[in-house]
């Protein structure tokens, strides 16, 4: 069985683990400043699944070598509320993408 390393502080959905199969998931749910804090746990895994800022992208990348970075896609939804309040936001699962590569490119912004 796969092992998945889930960096993420919210619970995997159901619908985000059935898409992986049958895995065991271990979950990190901790601040961190550096991918290098866990370097152990990933290590350990198989798969690498984050929800992180770009610059731990690129370090879960260098970190995991050869092994799959992958991230979730989920669609945006709002669900308009019954008492009028401002309508509620939910996440919805649609896949699971492989990161391949970061590369940032910028150019002189000229108003």
């Amino acid at each position: 069985m796969k092992k998945v390393l889930w960096f993420s502080r919210h619970e995997m959905t159901p619908k985000q683990k059935a898409a992986l199969g049958d895995v065991e998931i271990m979950q990190v749910n901790k601040t961190i400043m550096s991918a290098y804090e866990i370097k152990e746990e990933i290590d350990q895994c198989d798969i690498i699944a984050i929800v992180a800022p770009i610059n731990l992208q690129q370090q879960f990348l260098k970190l995991a070598r050869d092994k799959p970075v992958i991230m979730a896609v989920n669609d945006r939804v709002l669900i308009p509320q019954e008492d009028g309040t401002e309508d509620k936001v939910v996440f919805q699962f649609v896949k699971w993408e492989r990161l391949l590569e970061i590369v940032i490119r910028k150019e002189d912004f000229v108003i």
